[in-house]
Parts: C-alpha cells; sequence; structure tokens
C-alpha cells in the first residue's frame, strides 16, 4: 500500500513566511516587546561604480568578510545560450587546436581581448551595428543572420586593429 503525504494546511508559503519575519522591523533585546526600527543610510558618493554594493547591506555588528585587495579573483562567470551541439563543437575544437580538454573558457576569453584591443574600430562601426534589429528568441533563421552580420563587423574591426598588444 502507498505512503500518503500529509495534507498540508491552507495558505501554506514557508517561504512568503519567512520573507515577511525577515523585513518586519527588528526588536532589540531586554527592551519592551514594542518593536523597534533601526534605520541604516548608505554614504551618497559622486562616483556610481564606487556607490554599488559589492556585498548585500550587513547588519550592524556583522563582521566584514575579508575582500582581497591585492589581485581580483576569476569568481564571475558569463554565460550565455548555445545549443548542445554547438557546445560540443567548440569544446572539439578547442581540445583539436590546443592538445588539452577543458579549454574552451581559455579561447573566449582571448577572443574577448581580441574585441578589447579592438575597441577603437568597433566604436567606428557601432551605428552600423546598432542600425541591426536583434530578431525574436524563436526567430532561429533571424538570429542566424543577426549573429553573421555581427562576426562580419566583428571581423574587419579585429583585422583592421592587428595584433593584441602587450
Amino acid at each position: 500500500m502507498a505512503k500518503r503525504a500529509p495534507i498540508l494546511p491552507e495558505n501554506y508559503n514557508p517561504v512568503g513566511e519567512r520573507l515577511r519575519s525577515f523585513t518586519q522591523p527588528l526588536t532589540l533585546a531586554g527592551t519592551s516587546s514594542e518593536p523597534v526600527e533601526i534605520s541604516m543610510s548608505r554614504i551618497e558618493t559622486p562616483d556610481p561604480v564606487a556607490a554599488a554594493p559589492e556585498f548585500p547591506m550587513l547588519r550592524e555588528r556583522e563582521l566584514i568578510p575579508d575582500v582581497p585587495t591585492e589581485k581580483e579573483l576569476k569568481a564571475v562567470s558569463v554565460r550565455f545560450r548555445c545549443t548542445p551541439s554547438e557546445r560540443k563543437k567548440w569544446h572539439e575544437i578547442t581540445r583539436e587546436l590546443s592538445g588539452d580538454h577543458n579549454n574552451l573558457s581559455h579561447f573566449i576569453r582571448a577572443a574577448m581581448l581580441l574585441l578589447e584591443n579592438s575597441h577603437d574600430q568597433l566604436t567606428k562601426l557601432a551605428p552600423d551595428i546598432q542600425r541591426f534589429r536583434k530578431p525574436g528568441t524563436t526567430d532561429m533563421l533571424g538570429i542566424t543572420l543577426y549573429e553573421q552580420r555581427l562576426s562580419q563587423y566583428l571581423y574587419d574591426a579585429i583585422k583592421s586593429a592587428g595584433r593584441p598588444k602587450g
């Protein structure tokens, strides 16, 4: 005989309850039972990059995590959509060219360095590139043609920029 799952109570929402308890005002220990609101304000700086918090807002008396300041860690990933056959093809190409597996990210980073090197030429081509209209996500032929035209502009810019510096 199959086991029966317990019937959940009406309006069962553990995530919503947790969010409501988190967003309610904090109460201080040893004081009256009335909640005390603590307001936290940030100091505004004119630099928008410096004003953007890297970490979530910490409550008072929480330890600030140690952040390395010497060299930047590679802890962020950039994702894009591709088909499984494209992914397999790209991995096989990089394995064939480098003689090693798992080098796809290095090849993609090298391609992005080529883009950085050709930034001046790409800014000259930007009005032409911006005239392209990105097709809808369901228009596979349109996406293919869009990427083909974009790759032609990128090729021209990278070719005219020459070898990467450094």
